[in-house]
């Protein structure tokens, strides 16, 4: 297995990991879809900001993803 060829996703506020291979970068919406999720139910945070969809997430990094509560 080679090294870095991994993005690996915390996932809030469930408190879990994931760990998820990419051979290249991939879009934060790409990302949302892999975990089952979408940019309505949630957000990926890198460094505590949020990326837009088509923002790009390389092999080797760590980001975030928080579940959005909303209630109407």
């Amino acid at each position: 297995m080679t090294g870095g060829q991994a993005i690996k996703v915390r996932l809030v506020p469930e408190g879990g990991e994931r760990v998820i291979q990419a051979e290249r970068p991939l879009k934060a919406g790409e990302l949302l879809r892999m975990l089952g999720m979408n940019e309505e139910v949630a957000v990926v945070l890198r460094d505590g900001k949020p990326l837009l969809p088509e923002d790009l997430v390389p092999p080797g990094e760590t980001v975030d993803v928080v579940r959005v509560l909303s209630g109407g």
